[in-house]
C-alpha cells in the first residue's frame, strides 16, 4: 500500500534540505582541499555530527609523516599525496566541498592603506612573523589587515589554512578629554582579559616602530552587516535571529561580568565564524565599568543609529545600559531590516524620539513576543530598559524552534551538490518535489 504522502514528505525534509552532515567512506572524489578537515559542516552553515546528510571532500595532511607516524621534513613545495575521503548521502546523491588554496600560494600584492605610516611598515611585517595578504577594512580606530602567520613556532597546517587579522593603530587621536583618551594599549589590556567562545580572540601583539598591533582571530564569513546585506530584504527569520541573539547575549553577559562595557555594539562589530557563531569584536571603545562606579561622561563612543539617547544627549549614563540599547538596535535590524529610529544625529532628535514603530502586518509579520522584547530593550528611560537577565528569560528567547532554517547563511563555503542519486530522483518524481 502506498505510504501516507504527508508523513513521508516530512521525513524527506532533512534529507533533501542539505542539512545534517556526517562522514562516510565509500566513493571516489574530485573535490580539492588544502587542509585537514576535522568536522563536516552542513549546508545551512551549522556543524552537526551523527546525522544524515553527507558530502564529498578531499583531505591533505600538510605535515608529512614517516611510516611510524612521526613528522618528517620534505623539499619545499612537496608533500605527501593527498588522502581522499568520500562522503555520500542516504539518497545516493554526491556533494563536494570547495576550500581556498593554501595561503603560501597566494601572490604577494602591494597593499595601499592610504596611511603613509602603515604603507612604510608593511614591508617589515614578515620580519615580525606575519605576511600581509590583503586589506580588510579601515576605520576610526585603525586599519585591519589579513595576514599569514609565518612564525617558526606555528605549525604548517595552521600557517597555511588559518589566516589572522592584524589591527594597526590609527595615527590620529580621537577628539576627547586627555583623561578619557584611549589608545590601542588600553584596548589590548581590556581585550586580553576576555576569553569566550562568542568573543573574537586576541592571539598576540606585535610592536613596530614604537606602535602596537593586535593579532586577532580571523572570521572568514564576514560580519553581521554583510550577512544581512546578502539578503534582498536585509532581515532574517525570527528563529535565526533568536539563535544569533543568544550568542550575543552570552558574549555581552560575560563581558559585563568581567567589569567591561563594550560601548560600540553594531552589526559591523559582530563577526560570523565558520561554524555560524556570532562573535563580539572591536573593543576600541570599551571601558572598565562595575556596579557602583560613577556614571560615565565619555560621549565619544558608539556608532550613529546604535547609540542610546542618553549618550547622544550627553547626560551621564551607565555604559551597560547603553550596551543593552545597542543590542536591542541590532535585534531590530536583524528582524526588520532597518534601524529602529534611523540615525539619531543630535540632542534634539534624541529628545523627540517617538514610541518604537513596527512594520504593518501586511508588510512584515512579527510575533507579539519579539515586539514586546524590543520595546523593553529600546526603552527610552534607562531605568526602565530590560536587563540581560530579563532578556534571557523573556518569552521570545525561551521559544524552541525545531524547524530547520536554510538560506540564512550566505557567506559560508557551503557544500555543493555534484549529482542527484537514483533514489532521490525517484522520490522527487513520486511526490512532485
Amino acid at each position: 500500500m502506498r505510504p501516507a504522502k504527508r508523513g513521508k514528505k516530512r521525513k524527506m525534509d532533512a534529507l533533501i534540505g542539505g542539512d545534517n552532515s556526517t562522514a562516510h567512506d565509500s566513493c571516489p572524489s574530485t573535490a580539492k582541499a588544502p587542509c585537514l578537515l576535522s568536522q563536516a559542516g552542513t549546508a545551512s552553515g551549522d556543524s552537526q555530527i551523527g546525522a544524515v546528510h553527507k558530502f564529498v571532500t578531499l583531505v591533505r595532511d600538510l605535515e608529512p609523516r614517516d611510516g611510524d607516524g612521526e613528522k618528517t621534513s620534505c623539499p619545499e613545495g612537496e608533500g605527501p599525496p593527498p588522502e581522499v575521503h568520500s562522503l555520500l548521502c542516504d539518497l545516493d546523491d554526491v556533494w563536494s566541498q570547495q576550500y581556498p588554496p593554501p595561503l603560501s600560494s597566494l601572490p604577494s600584492k602591494p597593499i595601499k592603506t592610504g596611511n603613509k605610516s602603515y604603507d612604510a611598515i608593511l614591508p617589515d611585517l614578515p620580519a615580525l612573523g606575519y605576511r600581509p595578504l590583503n586589506l580588510i577594512a579601515k576605520g576610526r580606530s585603525g586599519t585591519l589587515l589579513l595576514a599569514q602567520d609565518i612564525r617558526e613556532s606555528t605549525c604548517r597546517r595552521d600557517s597555511e589554512c588559518k589566516p589572522v587579522a592584524i589591527k594597526l593603530q590609527s595615527g590620529r587621536k580621537r577628539k576627547q578629554p586627555a583623561n578619557l583618551r584611549k589608545d590601542i594599549t588600553e584596548e589590548m589590556l581590556i581585550h586580553q582579559r576576555l576569553q569566550h567562545s562568542s568573543v573574537v580572540s586576541l592571539l598576540t601583539t606585535i610592536s613596530y616602530q614604537g606602535r602596537l598591533g593586535l593579532v586577532l582571530e580571523f572570521c572568514d564569513s564576514g560580519n553581521l552587516e554583510q550577512l544581512l546585506r546578502a539578503h534582498s530584504a536585509c532581515f532574517i527569520p525570527e528563529s535565526v535571529a533568536r539563535r544569533y541573539l543568544s550568542h550575543l547575549h552570552a558574549a555581552l553577559e560575560y563581558v559585563h561580568l568581567s567589569g567591561v562595557a563594550h560601548r560600540d555594539l553594531c552589526p559591523a562589530n559582530i563577526l560570523v565564524s565558520a561554524d555560524n557563531t556570532l562573535k563580539l569584536a572591536d573593543f576600541g571603545h570599551a571601558a572598565y565599568y562595575r556596579t557602583g562606579d560613577p556614571l560615565s561622561e565619555d560621549y565619544c563612543c558608539g556608532t550613529p543609529g546604535y547609540q542610546a539617547p542618553e549618550l547622544v544627549m550627553k547626560t551621564p549614563y551607565d555604559p551597560r545600559g547603553g550596551d543593552l540599547w545597542g543590542l536591542g538596535s541590532v535585534l531590530y535590524v536583524m528582524v526588520v531590516g532597518r534601524l529602529p529610529h534611523g540615525r539619531i544625529k543630535d540632542e534634539q532628535e534624541a529628545r523627540s524620539l517617538r514610541p518604537l514603530q513596527f512594520p504593518e502586518p501586511h508588510v512584515l509579520v512579527l510575533s507579539r513576543e519579539v515586539q514586546e522584547l524590543l520595546r523593553g530593550m529600546l526603552a527610552y528611560v534607562p531605568s526602565a530598559r530590560y536587563t540581560l537577565n530579563r532578556l534571557k528569560n523573556s518569552s521570545w528567547m525561551e521559544k524552541r524552534e525545531e524547524k530547520v532554517q536554510l538560506g540564512n547563511y550566505y557567506l559560508v563555503r557551503n557544500p555543493q551538490k555534484v549529482c542527484d542519486g537514483d533514489r532521490e530522483r525517484q522520490l522527487k518524481a513520486e511526490y512532485g518535489i
